[in-house]
């Protein structure tokens, strides 16, 4: 990849249960962001996102990703369970159906704004800069 191309951006997808994954995937791919899950099949994991389910593997993902936004994410949200994840240092929250301009929302405000690239493709502004 050239130094001056930027990279796409992407999102972690963090132990989140198959189908809530599958569903939050295909929106995220729809919003011109890359996925990957965790466990990954790769040994290198980056991105500029976390989505993750409340409990322990929200408190495993801020430990292995302490400098990337993590926004729990739960097919049955509880205003107890989202306030407890905000006060332990979620970024935000998002429950299904997950909606295109919801995602978008979510990308700008906690990764960055995006723009569009010289090829038409939604780039980050600060990874364009880069």
């Amino acid at each position: 990849m050239d130094s001056m191309t930027p990279r796409a951006r992407r999102a972690i997808l963090f132990h989140l249960e198959e189908k809530l994954e599958a569903e939050l995937a295909a929106s995220l791919t729809a919003a011109s962001f890359e996925v990957q899950r965790m466990p990954p099949a790769a040994l290198t994991v980056s991105g500029d996102l976390v989505f993750c389910t409340t409990g322990p593997a929200f408190h495993v993902a801020k430990a292995m990703f302490p400098h990337l936004p993590v926004i729990v994410v739960s097919r049955l949200p509880d205003a107890n369970e989202w306030l407890d994840a905000l006060e332990a240092g979620a970024a935000d929250y998002c429950a299904p159906p997950f909606e295109v301009i919801h995602i978008r929302w979510l990308i700008e405000t906690h990764a960055g704004p995006m723009r569009k690239g010289a090829n038409g493709e939604h780039t980050s502004a600060t990874s364009a800069a880069a």
